[in-house]
């Protein structure tokens, strides 16, 4: 098998898969070429019979040359029931594979001798070393580890995040520990970045999560007639992987997102939150969680939840310095006055 073919839809992964079936169609070589352009990392699954297509090799010809022209491009080989000696060396059913090449005089090979070579010594993974072999296992594996090659973010963040990094970290070492609280409150007042620092922590983590969901505008969606029961519906639909288990009120929704949310490990941010009441609404108690599941409530009402066992993230204002810093980035486009503006940016901040 060429380009990566493993299951990727509850990652949401965009894939171009190559299997047999599609070799045939006569038009599949440009077509191919152009997945391989326009994708950011090629996973190659080299199994036992790899190396008895010569539409697989001439395959890989193209992946490495591109990975040679572009330095962003990523290769990732998992071997599959083979080890990487003996895909880089033609041993055992490659090295079958190549006499017979040989004999039939086929052009090409020592490309493609010099291509194995090439693709066994980059990092990828080896079925027989991972996961005791366990090939469901495997599988999450590797989808988290292309999730991390590209440090895919699933929440759109300004590109201005002066600050956030330091108060972040907090937040990120909470949700990395299973063991500590499930419920964590970010809380500060109104335009102090909340948000912000939510989506972020968000993108960091979710993949380390069986499932995730992000509802935001909570205070505001609430005032809305039926605007509990959208997001209850939001919610269900991305812990169930877009599975479709339509909510019509509130109370069945609690309990059909409990059951979900019992059977697996979810990251859920619930963002501005007001009242107590919009939680409670939204997902019921708390006991029906898998252990290991985190929700991040932001909110700028500080001792909302405080009768519940909970762990705050205070969000502290910018300094002098990085108030500065941030304004120049808007009203610049860098991270320092125009010259003669620096009197009148201070008096702004």
């Amino acid at each position: 098998m060429g380009l990566g073919s493993f299951e990727t839809c509850d990652a949401n992964f965009h894939t171009f898969r190559d299997d047999e079936e599609i070799q045939k169609v006569q038009q599949i070589q440009p077509e191919l070429e152009r997945a391989i352009k326009e994708s950011s990392i090629s996973v190659i699954v080299f199994s036992k019979h790899y190396a008895s297509s010569k539409w697989c090799l001439n395959e890989l010809l193209n992946i490495l040359h591109r990975r040679k022209t572009d330095d962003r491009y990523r290769v990732f080989p998992i071997f599959y029931d083979v080890q990487p000696s003996d895909v880089g060396n033609q041993r055992g059913s490659f090295k079958q594979a190549f006499d017979e090449f040989e004999k039939n005089g086929v052009e090409k090979v020592d490309q493609w001798r010099k291509a194995l070579k090439e693709v066994s010594k980059l990092t990828g993974k080896v079925l027989q070393d991972e996961s005791n072999g366990h090939e469901a296992v495997f599988i999450q594996t590797i989808v988290k580890e292309v999730g991390i090659i590209l440090k895919r973010t699933v929440l759109a963040v300004t590109p201005y995040t002066v600050g956030i990094e330091s108060q972040v970290e907090n937040i990120d070492f909470w949700l990395k520990d299973p063991d500590d609280v499930s419920i964590g409150v970010i809380s500060g007042m109104r335009g102090i970045g909340k948000t912000t620092i939510a989506k972020v922590a968000y993108n960091l983590n979710f993949q380390d999560f069986e499932a995730s969901s992000f509802l935001a505008n909570i205070q505001e969606a609430s005032e809305q007639q039926n605007g509990l029961v959208r997001l209850q519906n939001q919610l269900l639909s991305d812990i169930s992987n877009g599975k479709t288990q339509k909510i019509y009120n509130i109370d069945e929704g609690i309990v059909k997102i409990q059951d979900a949310m019992s059977q697996k490990r979810v990251l859920l941010v619930l963002d501005d939150v007001d009242r107590i009441e919009q939680v409670d609404d939204l997902i019921g108690a708390e006991d029906s969680f898998l252990k290991g599941s985190k929700i991040i409530i932001t909110t700028s009402r500080e001792r909302l939840l405080s009768h519940q066992k909970q762990k705050v993230f205070k969000i502290k204002q910018l300094d002098d310095d990085e108030s500065l810093r941030l304004f120049c980035y808007h009203a610049f486009s860098q991270d320092r006055p125009m010259e003669g503006y620096l009197k009148h940016s201070r008096r702004v901040i």
